[in-house]
């Protein structure tokens, strides 16, 4: 809903506005009254002014916030970027991350009208979408979603995102303590940097419900590369061989009894996604849309089409007073 008064959201500060449109508008009038000749031109110059002063005054309207609703929910995933969530052991031969892509989007739809947020680890770990009511936000990352470029790799630890999960899931209990908490971990469960992983287990206190889901087999498969001069090549080891990726269950098994949310093991895209929704009712709460930002509907467009034609008209003078060269006819006609 619209608000009835109209306020100024200046594009400048006002203590810049003053002088410089003022100036601008004096000079204006000042060649207006001195140059009878050029009347025209000066008047649709202080016109343009007056436009312009308009746009950076930047009328408004406040929009009121609105009621809406979500669901009691925040749902986190937590999702491998590291190479080998290319190797091509998913149903048949398909990428790892091609399953991750999948199940993402129907737990999304098993839990529409949600909160979502998305924490990537591979080298380093980062939240790559805060809590949003966005799910087209979310389904747009999960479009894009690659591994991180072959070159890049460090070495990989699955517990790479926990202080990151830990971060986000103690602030939203803070601030949403009447929703439950879901979480998505989304792995191969493979260690590349040779340390021992920390335990999850000071994320079950915050979670209610969710899942370690795994990807990838026990005979492993082959990985393409990411980037740079050999992408889209197939990796090899040191000794030349082909690169191997397999996937490592008891890891993954581990962070799941963790978390205190079961482990399923991921090869069929169109495979329900069962039991990690138990004891968890979705209902719609209100919610208040007004955000810290305040929205606005902007009225300067207005002012910004008819400055745009005197533009245009201003341009289209200059341009015909141009000095034009002479052709032939005009230099032999000068010359007798």
């Amino acid at each position: 809903m619209e608000g009835t008064l109209m306020r100024l959201e200046y594009l400048m500060p006002l203590w810049a506005i003053i002088p410089l449109f003022g100036a601008m508008l004096i000079v204006c009038g000042v060649l207006l009254i001195r140059r009878p000749r050029q009347r025209v031109a000066w008047l649709r110059r202080g016109l343009m002014v007056v436009l312009l002063l308009m746009v950076a005054l930047r009328p408004v309207t406040p929009l009121d916030s609105e009621q809406t609703e979500r669901m009691n929910a925040n749902v986190f995933f937590v999702v491998d970027r590291t190479g080998s969530m290319n190797a091509e052991d998913y149903a048949g031969d398909q990428p790892r991350l091609e399953g991750v892509k999948a199940d993402m989007k129907r737990i999304m739809d098993q839990t529409e009208g949600s909160r979502y947020s998305v924490i990537a680890f591979d080298s380093t770990a980062t939240q790559q979408l805060p809590l949003t009511t966005d799910a087209g936000a979310a389904t747009a990352w999960i479009d894009t979603l690659t591994t991180e470029p072959t070159a890049y790799s460090q070495g990989s630890n699955v517990d790479r995102p926990l202080e990151s999960l830990l971060v986000e899931l103690s602030a939203t209990q803070r601030e949403d303590p009447e929703s439950q908490t879901l979480v998505y971990f989304l792995s191969d469960g493979e260690n590349t940097d040779e340390k021992e992983s920390e335990s999850f287990s000071q994320a079950a206190g915050y979670i209610d419900a969710g899942a370690v889901l795994g990807y990838g087999t026990a005979e492993g498969g082959p990985m393409k590369a990411n980037g740079g001069p050999q992408d889209g090549e197939y990796i090899t080891g040191p000794d030349g061989q082909q690169g191997i990726s397999s996937i490592d269950e008891e890891q993954l098994q581990t962070i799941a009894s963790d978390m205190g949310v079961p482990y399923i093991h991921r090869d069929d895209p169109e495979a329900e996604i069962e039991g990690t929704m138990d004891g968890i009712t979705l209902r719609p709460i209100p919610v208040e849309s007004s955000r810290d930002v305040t929205s606005f509907q902007d009225w300067y467009w207005i002012a910004s089409i008819p400055l745009a034609a005197l533009l245009i008209w201003e341009l289209g003078e200059m341009t015909y007073r141009l000095p034009r060269k002479l052709d032939r006819h005009d230099i032999s006609g000068a010359q007798r």
